[in-house]
């Protein structure tokens, strides 16, 4: 059996316990950096994704707003300019009326 380079390393320079765990330490995180790096790769991947659908998102509902408030104000106009052409003929039958009452009296 073949003992690992660090406790090769420990028993030949008497390093202290400490710095025998800080080595291992550095030694795993050496190795496993990539994964760390792939898994923050990932995660920032989906979030920029997120955030991009939610901005379309945001922008989508803001243009279909302004739509809407175009229709209704086009919607409100049809109904003043409506309600001014019902307006004229209630007076336009009003006068008939008073014109037809005119016309019987006379009879």
């Amino acid at each position: 059996m073949s003992k690992s380079p660090l406790i090769k390393l420990h028993n030949e320079n008497k390093l202290p316990k400490r710095v025998d765990k800080a080595l291992v330490w550095l030694a795993n995180s050496r190795n496993t950096w990539k994964e760390k790096c792939m898994e923050a790769k990932l995660r920032l991947k989906r979030q920029t994704f997120s955030v991009k659908r939610v901005k379309d998102g945001r922008d989508e509902w803001k243009l279909r707003h302004i739509r809407l408030k175009q229709k209704l104000i086009k919607y409100e106009q049809n109904i003043s300019i409506l309600q001014r052409r019902i307006d004229e003929l209630e007076s336009h039958v009003e006068d008939q009326r008073k014109e037809i009452h005119e016309v019987k009296k006379k009879r």
